[in-house]
């Protein structure tokens, strides 16, 4: 089956004001997406500003130096927001707009307007609250859209409270084979998109009579399985659990062996955010067909997928393939390689 054309990015992304970026993994192209939204807007006149939480855009990647990155290319005009230490290390003309007084092992954050064109590497806030702030303050001072370069694994940048969308990358170095990778893109979908609870508007039961029961972060956190047990025991009506702050699969994985040892209730959890949920070896799919759903009291605005065929210094994929196989495992959002011939023909 062929695809359809692409549509360019700074199109899928329109009205997007904070655009999280995120990548599976190392090395899934989420820099070459980054590059390729810039050149867009940068080809239009469109003004940005480019923040990161934790460090992007250096030369060369920092477990194995093999590998080239490639670099944050910035127009002139565009704001960003990174390390002092970086930002004269770039020797691009520039002008300091604000300090933040954030501070990161690289020294502090400013704000500043780039005078000409050229690359910056990029070092931003670690806290989903600075992030947010520098993001606003960006905004303020004239930037159309804020890209916020994330990971994986640092989830602030993807939240909701920071960001309106968010771009996922993956590609061929998360499998050997190209259904590990499909398979791998579809969980990590099925996280950043659960679903929002019913009743996270109102506060009021979905069911009358059900009970929602509030659970300690102790409990949670370190709550052995025997713990658990008695807890639903005590709370037969309990269907409802409401977590404030971090789902790890450890309590879910003693949540079942708890649940199955007398209780066979159907539960549902709800947590604030999809970035509160640390799973790594079953979906959320999997724990809803064991009987334990997993909800949200705000949801993640997923805008599209790029995808890297090539794990470097190891395998590659057919890219086409690998963006049809992905868009029938979810159909419903646009995927795209920024380096395919398919691409590269829309920005002519």
């Amino acid at each position: 089956m062929a695809s359809n054309p692409p549509a360019r990015l700074t199109e899928l992304l329109s009205g997007t004001g904070r655009l999280a970026l995120v990548g599976l993994a190392k090395n899934t192209g989420k820099t070459e997406t980054l590059a390729a939204i810039l050149a867009e807007h940068a080809a239009v006149g469109t003004p940005v500003g480019v923040t990161s939480i934790g460090r992007d855009g250096e030369a060369h990647d920092v477990i194995d130096a093999r590998i080239e990155k490639p670099r944050v290319r910035l127009a002139a005009g565009s704001l960003v927001a990174t390390s002092g230490v970086l930002l004269r290390a770039s020797g691009v003309a520039h002008e300091r707009l604000r300090r933040t007084g954030v501070r990161t092992p690289l020294g502090e954050v400013v704000l500043a307007r780039l005078s000409e064109p050229g690359t910056v590497e990029v070092a931003g806030p670690s806290a989903a609250a600075d992030l947010l702030a520098v993001a606003e303050a960006m905004a303020e001072l004239g930037a159309e859209q804020v890209l916020i370069d994330g990971a994986i694994d640092r989830r602030a940048a993807s939240s909701p409270t920071v960001a309106d969308g968010l771009l996922m990358a993956t590609g061929a170095v998360l499998g050997q084979e190209i259904e590990q990778v499909v398979a791998a893109t579809r969980d990590a979908v099925d996280l950043v998109r659960l679903p929002l609870a019913a009743d996270a508007s109102t506060g009021a039961p979905v069911d009358e009579g059900e009970e929602r029961l509030a659970l300690e972060r102790r409990l949670v956190l370190s709550g052995e399985p025997a713990e658990i047990a008695a807890l639903l025991k005590e709370r037969p009506r309990a269907k409802t659990l409401l977590v404030d702050g971090a789902l790890s699969e450890r309590f879910l994985e003693g949540l079942l062996a708890a649940r199955t040892q007398r209780d066979g209730r159907e539960l549902r959890i709800v947590v604030g955010d999809p970035t509160k949920v640390f799973l790594s070896r079953r979906g959320p799919s999997w724990y809803r067909r064991q009987g334990v759903a997993i909800e949200v009291q705000r949801t993640i605005n997923l805008k599209a997928i790029t995808v890297n065929p090539v794990a470097p210094q190891s395998h590659r994929f057919d890219s086409q393939r690998l963006r049809e196989l992905i868009g029938e495992a979810v159909p419903d959002v646009p995927v795209l390689d920024v380096l395919d011939p398919s691409y590269l023909a829309l920005a002519k």
